[in-house]
């Protein structure tokens, strides 16, 4: 492929490409291509004295927001690039290149710049229209929820060599579409990781969804079970019936393994790791290991099995094999998640702006996330708007030097920094 010249009106020009492999359809050997225009340009003679120039000119400027210089294509590449973890700083000069590219420094800007304003204006005005275009379960709760919360530490007052402090906890929730794929359709930053901080999550998720789950899948933690007692307190009626608290068996086997393997039981040739592993395969495993432990007689172990053991016969019994129940996905989330903020959770500080970012993230965990997709996402909600955003540009800026993100007027009460 190379470069095949440029066409359209003075000013907006744009970039050919021949490529050497012949076009779907057609017998010539090679075929000419441009970016994918916004729309085309008019054929006929306009009314009212426009010319095809300034028709065209102003459909294109419907399909980005007007008085932008870069096109729909330009914001979602810029998007997405913040969704895969990319800093602001790195999006947006990559976006002003690959703008200047194609328009000419002059319309583009400085390919050079490399402050992080421009995306991360772009993640204010439209990571909402794409979240609510994309994010399933908008309107009514899944009837399994799998949920987990994110602790992100980051250095004290004291600088590197200080002890490291909470600086936000991410709550997500995540549910499986129809196909089977986990998707998270709910996404929440606080300050800590108690109770009330689960069940502010949780409140502010029921009061935007009808109905309720009928399972909620969790880590086990008696914060998370007190905050599902707080938000469905009555347990009688269809409409009103507490979610069932599933325990992510994971960490039911994991805690057993490190018991175990604490007491130098975890021998492969062992009984008791061998019908470990088999477990919680079914009901006659689970009986299996459970007297292969008792048999032992590990104090460490029989407190552990004198918990698991009613968890382990209630949800046994329960199964349904139409519902998946691991919590596999949200541990998988939740380690994309830190990966992508990495270094940067300390530089963050507004609630709104850090929020709207993790949606895009979240969109993209969810495997949702695509340039051209979002492009057209985008073109349909500002044509809806006549070509301008809903709202303007840093509009949820914080003021006076302080941070919303570390507010703790979050929740009542003092906020809890210790993962559950």
């Amino acid at each position: 492929m190379v470069l095949g010249g440029r066409y359209g009106a003075q000013g907006r020009r744009r970039q050919l490409y021949v490529c050497n492999m012949p076009k779907p359809g057609s017998t010539a050997s090679f075929h000419r291509f441009s970016a994918p225009l916004t729309v085309p340009y008019p054929r006929a003679e306009p009314a009212g004295g426009q010319t095809n120039e300034d028709r065209a000119k102003e459909a294109e400027e419907l399909r980005t927001a007007r008085k932008y210089q870069f096109t729909a294509y330009d914001i979602a590449s810029g998007l997405v690039l913040v969704s895969r973890g990319i800093s602001y700083a790195q999006a947006g000069h990559d976006v002003r290149e690959r703008a200047a590219r194609r328009w000419g420094p002059a319309v583009a800007g400085d390919a050079a710049r490399r402050h992080g304003t421009l995306v991360s204006d772009w993640v204010e005005v439209y990571a909402e229209a794409l979240w609510r275009a994309q994010a399933p379960c908008q309107e009514a709760w899944p009837d399994t929820v799998l949920v987990g919360v994110l602790p992100l530490l980051a250095p004290g007052p004291g600088g590197r060599g200080g002890a490291p402090a909470l600086a936000f906890s991410v709550f997500v929730a995540l549910t499986h579409r129809p196909r089977g794929r986990p998707a998270i359709f709910a996404i929440r930053l606080s300050t800590g990781t108690g109770a009330a901080h689960w069940a502010s999550f949780l409140e502010e998720l029921d009061r935007e969804r009808t109905g309720a789950p009928t399972r909620v899948v969790g880590d086990g933690s008696p914060a998370l079970a007190t905050a599902v007692r707080q938000v469905w307190p009555a347990e009688g009626g269809a409409d009103t019936a507490r979610p069932v608290l599933w325990y992510d068996e994971h960490l039911l086997r994991e805690e057993a393994r490190r018991i175990c393997r604490r007491h130098g039981l975890d021998r492969r040739e062992g009984r008791l790791w061998q019908t470990l592993q088999r477990g919680w395969r079914g009901r006659a495993d689970w009986d299996a290991f459970a007297s292969e432990a008792r048999r032992h007689a590990v104090p460490d172990l029989d407190r552990w099995l004198a918990l698991a053991g009613p968890v382990m016969e209630r949800q046994l019994a329960a199964r349904d094999r139409g519902r998946p129940v691991s919590r596999r996905p949200v541990r998988a989330a939740l380690a994309e998640l830190e990966r992508r903020l990495g270094a940067r959770r300390a530089a963050f500080g507004n609630r709104a702006r850090t929020e709207r970012l993790l949606r895009l993230m979240a969109l993209d965990v969810s495997g949702v996330a695509r340039v051209h997709a979002w492009a057209d996402l985008i073109c349909v909600w500002l044509e809806r708007s006549g070509g301008r955003p809903a709202s303007s540009q840093r509009r949820i800026a914080d003021r006076g030097g302080r941070s919303s993100l570390r507010s703790r007027a979050d929740v009542g009460g003092s906020p809890d920094h210790r993962a559950p």
